[in-house]
């Protein structure tokens, strides 16, 4: 309703401002007005038509405890909030163990499932001890279920150990300009030492979609797992002619201490542009954030300078 108003106010002042110009010019064409005195008229036109675009271009308010709209192709941050704070990132964690995944192994390489994996805490794929599945299947897993027991089995697999693959983690996200992120678990899961950004994050999205493999596991919305069913969470991804521009992909994350978590990533005016909140008290408030973000950053224009 508060978004429905304001559209509603900002387009009853560029009607007004469109009447007004009218008359100012009717007047001084008919010889009402000194030109003097249409030239005051005109720079009051001009400064409301500027607080028309201004109110136009207002960022949306953002609940979330930190968010970021991040422009991947030219590296402008277009909206900002505790951006570069540390915080708890839930199963956004997974977008690293992907790029993990698929920068260490081919798509039918075996992922082994352990005892320690299978333990891990919900949500799970579920599946026993022992179980071996190949690498895509696994991709699928934590990106679209976000299955916590593969992603442990990935750390296993790819790194030896949980610390082995945080060492591997920690090192990637350096490498792409990670600042404030520490990662401890491979699958987000609550530790207190395991944070990161909204900034980070958005730089890790934007190293993730970089990877085909990793694109399609998060456009797929169904597929089979190790004999289980697994249906994509991320409810954006079924969005049909999104306005907010051409869905790419992204991940959902929540746990009690992290609240509710989301990175997404569209193209925009041919920019790769990147929503992150980290900490929405709701998770209709993760979605419904992201939405506005979007939808607001859509009305910028990449700079030709930067294109």
């Amino acid at each position: 309703m508060r978004i429905y108003k304001d559209h509603r106010k900002i387009g009853w002042l560029r009607r007004f401002v469109a009447a007004f110009s009218l008359m100012i010019f009717a007047l001084f064409s008919s010889g009402f007005l000194s030109s003097s005195q249409y030239a005051v008229h005109s720079s009051l036109v001009q400064a409301a038509s500027r607080q028309a675009r201004a109110e136009r271009l207002r960022p949306p308010h953002v609940n979330a405890r930190a968010a970021i709209v991040y422009d991947a192709t030219d590296g402008q941050i277009l909206y900002a909030k505790s951006a570069d704070h540390p915080y708890y990132p839930a199963s956004t964690t997974k977008l690293m163990t992907a790029i993990l995944l698929v920068t260490h192994t081919q798509p039918d390489d075996p992922i082994y499932l352990g005892p320690k994996a299978a333990r891990q805490a919900k949500v799970r794929l579920g599946v026993k001890p022992g179980t071996t599945m190949t690498s895509d299947e696994a991709l699928r897993a934590i990106l679209m279920k976000s299955a916590n027991d593969v992603a442990y089995a990935i750390a296993e697999t790819v790194g030896g150990s949980q610390e082995g693959f945080a060492r591997m983690m920690n090192l990637k996200a350096r490498l792409i300009g990670c600042r404030n992120t520490s990662f401890v678990t491979p699958n987000g899961l609550h530790d207190d030492d395991h944070r990161s950004s909204a900034h980070d994050i958005a730089l890790i999205l934007a190293e993730a979609i970089r990877y085909p493999r990793i694109i399609n596991a998060m456009q797929t919305t169904h597929c089979t797992v190790a004999g289980k069913s697994v249906q994509n969470g991320n409810r954006l991804i079924y969005v049909k002619q999104a306005p907010f521009g051409e869905i790419i992909g992204g991940k959902t994350g929540f746990t009690s201490k992290a609240m509710y978590c989301l990175a997404f990533a569209v193209r925009q005016h041919g920019h790769v542009r990147i929503s992150v909140v980290l900490g929405a008290p709701r998770k209709s408030l993760m979605y419904s954030e992201t939405r506005r973000l979007l939808t607001w950053s859509n009305k910028i224009l990449p700079s030709p300078s930067r294109s």
